[in-house]
C-alpha cells in the first residue's frame, strides 16, 4: 500500500503477483487493502505438435499470454486477448499484433468472429488447466478449428492470512474483491462453516463479473456489487463508488 491514510480497507483475493498495482490504485482512494491470495500459479510446459499455418493466438488470462512466450510461437502471430491486462502480457512476451476484447468469453468470441475465418487455419487457446468456460466447444459450433493447450495450473489456498482472517473477525473490513470463479470458490471454502462465515454478512463482495458473483453468493454476503464490465478498472470503479448491485442466482 502506498503512504497516506486509509479510510476503508478491503481484502484482494488475487494472485500474490498481481496484487501490487492494485492496492496502488486502491490506496490513492483512502482503500487500504488485505492480500489473501486464493490461487498460486504453477507453470506447464505445453506440449504436442501444433498444424501450420496458425490463424491466430487466443490468450484469456495473463499467465496464459506468457505461457505462449515459452512455446517458442513465432511472434508474428496475431493475438487475440480477452482483455487489457492480457493483452498487455502478450505485449511483454514479444508478440507484435493484439487485438482486444472487452474483458470476457463473450466478446473474445465476438472479436474471433470478426478477425478470423473458419476456413483460414486453426486457432491456437493457450490456457490454464482450470476453465470456467470452454472457447473449444464455442468456437466449433461456429466452424472454428481451436487447439487448447495448457501453460499452467492453479492451486488453492488451504488457509485465510491470520491477519485476514482477524479483520473479519473483528470488522475491520468492508468488503472482499473476487477477480475468477475459482478465487471465489476458494475462498468459500475457507470460509463455510466457520465463524468467519457469519462475519461475511456485514462485508461486500465485490466481483468482476455475473459468473463471480454466483460463485461467491455461496456465502451470504450483506450484499454483492458486479462490476459495470469486466475489467480491473471497472472493479475499482465499483469499490470506490459503490458498484453495481444485481439479483445474483445461486448456483
Amino acid at each position: 500500500m502506498t503512504a497516506g491514510r486509509a479510510d476503508r480497507r478491503v481484502i484482494v483475493t488475487r494472485p500474490a503477483d498481481a496484487t501490487a498495482d492494485l492496492a496502488d490504485e486502491l490506496a490513492a482512494h483512502g482503500i487500504e487493502t488485505l492480500a489473501a491470495p486464493m490461487l498460486t500459479v504453477e507453470p506447464l510446459e505445453p506440449s504436442g505438435d501444433l498444424p501450420a499455418p496458425l490463424q491466430a493466438l487466443l490468450v484469456t488470462s495473463a499467465n496464459g499470454a506468457q505461457g505462449a512466450g515459452r512455446m517458442g510461437l513465432g511472434r508474428d502471430l496475431p493475438v487475440l486477448a480477452v482483455g487489457e491486462a492480457t493483452a498487455r502480457a502478450a505485449a511483454e512476451a514479444g508478440f507484435a499484433t493484439i487485438a482486444t476484447a472487452s474483458g470476457d468469453a463473450a466478446s473474445l468470441t465476438d472479436l474471433v468472429a470478426r478477425t478470423c475465418r473458419p476456413e483460414a487455419g486453426a486457432l491456437l487457446w493457450v490456457s490454464g488447466e482450470a476453465i470456467s468456460t470452454d472457447l473449444t466447444e464455442i468456437l466449433a459450433a461456429r466452424g472454428y478449428a481451436v487447439i487448447r493447450r495448457v501453460a499452467y495450473r492453479t492451486a488453492m489456498a488451504d488457509a485465510l492470512p491470520a491477519a485476514v482472517a482477524e479483520a473479519l473477525r473483528d470488522g475491520s473490513v468492508e468488503g472482499v474483491l473476487f477477480f475468477s470463479p475459482r478465487s471465489a470458490e476458494a475462498f468459500a471454502r475457507l470460509v463455510a462453516g466457520r465463524e468467519l462465515e457469519t462475519a461475511c454478512a456485514t462485508v461486500s463482495a465485490y466481483c468482476l463479473s455475473d459468473q463471480i458473483a454466483r460463485m461467491a453468493s455461496k456465502l451470504a454476503w450483506h450484499v454483492i456489487h458486479v462490476a459495470k464490465s469486466p475489467t480491473k478498472a471497472a472493479l475499482i470503479a465499483a469499490v470506490v463508488e459503490g458498484g453495481s448491485d444485481r439479483n445474483v442466482e445461486k448456483d
